[in-house]
């Protein structure tokens, strides 16, 4: 257990997310927590209007819906976003979904926002949204398709079809902002958070 932490606090912390990304991270920072998923239909969360604040209302509608359940647990969750060209990028169901979300990316930048919400018996501790500019370098389009044709089931979690932790790193030209916020957490914001409560 990472010693910065009292064990009995790392113990009343439930994650709310499904992602193993977010995952590893943690297990990278030696901190062990509780995990449950928080299953909500994201595109039903109210009064989402396209902007940079669409990743803070889900990651709220997210932990609302854990600390319901959950009675004096401090609930994390998280969301991301993508906003390219005045419109919010949802995670894909197909690989034509995803081949088309790439395609479009190519060669262009785009903003990618990761929410982070905590909150315990339904009362918000802290919230926050790091934003991190992507820029895609120009990929030919049979190299995008053999990408995702090879990686469907993995890049489908994700929110914009790629990993850049991984394959997905072929289309990156530069990132502007937090490497590990287009993973899916502010590390830092994080780390402080936690030790401020």
């Amino acid at each position: 257990m990472n010693k910065t932490f009292n064990s009995q606090l790392t113990k009343q912390v439930i994650i709310g997310t499904k992602s193993q990304s977010r995952r590893k991270i943690f297990k990278l920072m030696n901190l062990k927590f509780q995990y449950k998923s928080p299953n909500i239909n994201e595109k039903n969360v109210k009064d989402l209007n396209n902007d940079k604040y669409d990743a803070l209302k889900i990651a709220k509608a997210k932990a609302i819906h854990l600390s319901k359940k959950y009675r004096n647990k401090i609930i994390v969750t998280f969301d991301t976003t993508i906003l390219f060209q005045g419109k919010t990028i949802y995670k894909c169901g197909t690989a034509e979904c995803c081949k088309s979300t790439l395609k479009a990316f190519n060669d262009k930048s785009h903003d990618l926002y990761t929410a982070m919400i905590f909150m315990i018996n339904n009362n918000l501790i802290k919230s926050s949204l790091t934003k991190t500019r992507v820029t895609f370098k120009n990929t030919r389009v049979k190299d995008i398709n053999n990408y995702v044709e090879k990686n469907f089931k993995y890049i489908s979690k994700a929110v914009g079809c790629y990993n850049i932790e991984g394959k997905g790193k072929i289309f990156f030209r530069d990132i502007y902002g937090s490497y590990f916020n287009i993973i899916g957490i502010d590390t830092i914001t994080f780390l402080k958070t936690l030790k401020s409560i």
